[in-house]
């Protein structure tokens, strides 16, 4: 089995949150589109520090998207409104900050939103009107193809730990 099939229902638990049936519906409101992006710049600098850290970015060009991130939450929030990160996505980054060390389970958050950029990305950048710098990527099939060189089943277990945390993170948008 694949860990893309030894993640597929974490997966689909992620896509049906309120907040991506939102997304897909069309309903989400943009200030949720621009917190979550806020949300992100904290987690995704510290996956691609930690995978850095461990040389796992090396054959990866293009993949970082902390700055990215970082611009487009600045485009999108025009108005200068104030956010603040949630509980989840600091638990979440102190999580990750325990796990360093660990290229496999570091590799693991990697491949899920990393992935989910590279693919789902590219749907929500068209029904979220704003800046999608983050969704943008060079050699896309190049990506993807060594991402996967980078993976084996024994990563699932963790994998679906960081789908938990994607849940988590986005129920903190339910109402």
């Amino acid at each position: 089995m694949s860990l893309k099939e030894l993640t597929a229902e974490k997966h689909k638990q992620a896509e049906s949150t309120q907040f991506m049936r939102a997304i897909f519906a069309g309903t989400l409101p943009m200030d949720h589109w621009i917190d979550y992006t806020y949300q992100k710049m904290l987690f995704y600098k510290t996956i691609e520090g930690a995978a850095g850290m461990n040389g796992l970015l090396t054959d990866l060009p293009d993949i970082s998207r902390s700055f990215k991130l970082f611009h487009d939450y600045h485009i999108m929030n025009a108005d200068k409104k104030q956010y603040s990160f949630k509980n989840a996505a600091v638990d979440y980054h102190n999580y990750l900050l325990s796990i360093s060390k660990d290229p496999a389970k570091i590799m693991a958050h990697l491949y899920v939103w990393h992935m989910g950029d590279l693919y789902g990305g590219q749907m929500i950048k068209r029904l979220i009107p704003g800046s999608h710098v983050a969704f943008e990527f060079e050699n896309k099939d190049q990506l993807i193809s060594t991402i996967r060189s980078k993976l084996d089943d024994s990563m699932a277990d963790e994998a679906n730990l960081a789908f938990d945390w994607a849940i988590r993170i986005l129920q903190e948008y339910d109402v």
